[in-house]
């Protein structure tokens, strides 16, 4: 059966899709993974799958950071604040 990837895939580190988009600096694709999942209600995916760590407890903010993506890691960390604070 072929499909479509799942975003919540992870490879042996950990990582998953966003990680690697975040790393590379592909800000379109980020955002095409975040606002493709739901943002709002009880334990909404978008906010699950900003938050996964990888096996070093970084996440995809911080590579994006790392890498010196601070735009990606503050659109990442931005909606983090507004689903926690807001939902």
């Amino acid at each position: 059966m072929t499909g479509k990837p799942d975003l919540f895939d992870r490879d042996s580190a950990g990582r998953t899709a966003l990680f690697h988009a975040a790393e590379d600096g592909l800000l379109e694709e980020v955002r095409k993974m975040i606002f493709s999942l739901r943002g709002t209600g009880l334990a909404p995916p978008r906010l699950g799958l900003i938050e996964i760590k990888d096996a070093t407890g970084l996440t995809a903010a911080d590579v994006a950071e790392q890498n010196g993506h601070k735009v990606i890691a503050d659109l990442l960390r931005g909606e983090q604040l507004r689903m926690e604070y807001f939902e």
